[in-house]
């Protein structure tokens, strides 16, 4: 079975727009905030921090990159994927962009969880722009699970 199949869903399974738009509005919070991380990492200066002062600690530490990329530019990847994914679906209906976002939510989860435990017990510094990453990762998660469960299980097609 292919991912973007056409096929007739029932009214049931639609997922509902408040969703679509919780998906859009959150990711577009994390793009921008992986778009701000990204460009201070490639203009330089110093981090603001507003909440913690570890910013530019985490920042600058050598986990803040993966293979020579700033992990804030995988975020922007991510969260661009999110939004399109959701836009996706909204215009078309295919269930197979919705299964791709809730891959994908777990997988943005589960790296953030990664990175929190790094700041926390490794680099022993917190950066608040990760964390408002990671607090959209994570809720970007919860949604992907609800819509699994609740929109994409039934297998019954009309």
């Amino acid at each position: 079975m292919k991912i973007f199949e056409t096929q007739s869903i029932k009214q049931s399974q639609i997922i509902p727009n408040i969703f679509l738009l919780g998906i859009t509005l959150i990711g577009f919070t994390g793009f921008l905030d992986s778009v701000y991380l990204t460009a201070k990492r490639f203009v330089g200066g110093p981090i603001p921090c507003f909440v913690f002062t570890g910013c530019d600690t985490v920042a600058q530490s050598p986990y803040a990159l993966l293979f020579g990329v700033p992990l804030s530019a995988l975020g922007i990847f991510y969260y661009l994927s999110v939004i399109l994914l959701a836009i996706f679906y909204f215009e078309t209906k295919q269930q197979g962009a919705m299964k791709l976002f809730s891959v994908f939510s777990v997988v943005g989860f589960l790296a953030s969880v990664y990175f929190v435990y790094l700041q926390a017990f490794v680099i022993k510094a917190f950066c608040f722009y990760c964390l408002l990453s990671a607090v959209a990762s994570t809720t970007l998660f919860i949604l992907g699970a609800t819509i699994w469960f609740q929109y994409l299980q039934n297998k019954e097609v009309v």
